[in-house]
Order: structure tokens, then sequence, then C-alpha cells
């Protein structure tokens, strides 16, 4: 019971943080407690093919037609990783920042990401 209200607790502060900041998306995944906020201006089927990359997942690779012939339309955005529950002692959490660029072609999913950052934190 605890452990359902800390998850909706979580899950309520980052969309607080979501429509704070005033765009992206968020996705919770309660398997592993990892939450994910992508920035930026950008559209949610684009978003959870970012997200699916950075979590590891396999994805099949698709080229948009244009992209073949006129190479990729790119554009950059930030995405927040929080693992919430890493470590035994305090700080418990972890936050990693991804600077991610990606193409904005529909049907194209050419992802590129670098981690900028990994900081522990409070929150658990």
């Amino acid at each position: 019971m605890k452990k359902a209200f800390l998850r909706s607790l979580a899950v309520f502060m980052v969309a607080c943080m979501f429509v704070l900041t005033g765009g992206g998306f968020t996705v919770a995944r309660d398997e592993v407690f990892v939450e994910i906020v992508v920035e930026g201006d950008i559209n949610r089927e684009k978003a959870q093919l970012i997200i699916s990359t950075i979590s590891g997942e396999e994805i099949t690779s698709i080229q948009n037609i244009l992209c073949f012939f006129g190479g990729h339309s790119m554009a950059q955005g930030t995405v927040i990783e929080t693992r919430h529950r890493v470590y035994s002692d305090a700080p418990r959490c972890v936050r990693i920042t991804y600077r991610v660029n990606y193409c904005t072609r529909s049907g194209c999913d050419y992802i590129t990401y670098t981690q900028t950052s990994a900081v522990r934190i409070f929150c658990c």
C-alpha cells in the first residue's frame, strides 16, 4: 500500500514538473521505478521512440524516403531519467541527463544520444 502511494506521489510530482516546465512527455515505468522526461517541442510518437531507445529496447530501424535521398532533418532535445531507490544509503536516487539528436521527419527513427550528467539525488 505504501509503495503504491509513493509511486503515485512520484508520478504526480513529475506531472507537476511537466506542467511547470511547459513541454515534453513523461513516462513512469513501474517495473523498475524509472521516470523519463523528454523536454522540447516534440510529438508523442517521437518522444515514445526516444524513451524506448534510451531504455534499451530493440527497435527496428526505419528511414523515411526523404531521409534516404535528402538526409535527416535533425533536432535536439533533453531527456532526464530518474532512477529511484538505486542505492541503499542516502541519497538513494540518481538523475541522468542525456542530450538527444533525432530526425523530425515522420516515419524516421534515427536517434543518437549522449549522457551529459549523472547525479545522486534525494527523492525517496
